[in-house]
């Protein structure tokens, strides 16, 4: 016949020597106790008389430094620094030429809005540096086909949009050489 199948597992309880009988677990009659020496530190799992309904709960193994960890993740990125715009005043005294300031605006490609020549192209510009943005859109506005002033949006690639058309290129401090982002308004709600 085969052997009797084990007993269930009852999570080990360290038996002190010095514990009175009563205190201790109950065991099962041919299993003996095992009492390590007193010198020996035991670090095995810990277990508790189970009552009706109990749960074990796991003990987790040593620390081995030989078993490899979990990645390090890598730290974050650097947060790019906001370059901090100069006063519309101070800004214009930093230009060689401030009737002349050469920048580019670049035109998205759409061809839903074939009408107003978004084709993706890059568009030159040199107006002074007191030209204001209202003015720098109605100048792209003979090139892009008659696109109604109010339907654009210049966007600093620094700043972000340049929203007010009031305000100078100076006052946004672009100078020659900077690319801006033609951006068409859209009206809300989902496509």
């Amino acid at each position: 016949p085969p052997p009797p199948p084990p007993p269930p597992q009852m999570a080990q309880q360290s038996v002190s020597a010095e514990e009175p009988a009563a205190k201790r677990p109950k065991l099962d009659d041919d299993a003996q106790p095992t009492i390590p020496p007193s010198n020996v530190t035991v670090a095995s799992t810990v277990s508790i008389p189970l009552t009706f309904g109990a749960v074990p709960v796991p003990v987790p193994p040593p620390f081995d430094p030989n078993v490899m960890a979990a990645p390090v993740p890598p730290p974050p990125p650097p947060v790019p620094q906001q370059q901090e715009t100069l006063p519309e005043a101070e800004f214009i005294a930093t230009l060689e030429n401030p009737a002349e300031v050469a920048f580019c605006v670049r035109i998205p490609y759409d061809a839903s809005n074939a009408g107003w020549n978004f084709n993706g192209q890059t568009i030159d510009l040199s107006p002074g540096a007191t030209t204001t943005v209202k003015e720098v859109k109605a100048m792209l506005k003979e090139q892009l086909g008659g696109m109604p002033i109010n339907k654009m949006q210049l966007k600093h690639p620094d700043s972000g949009f340049m929203n007010k058309d009031g305000l100078t290129l100076a006052h946004f401090n672009v100078g020659p050489g900077m690319t801006l982002d033609l951006v068409p308004k859209t009206r809300g709600g989902r496509k």
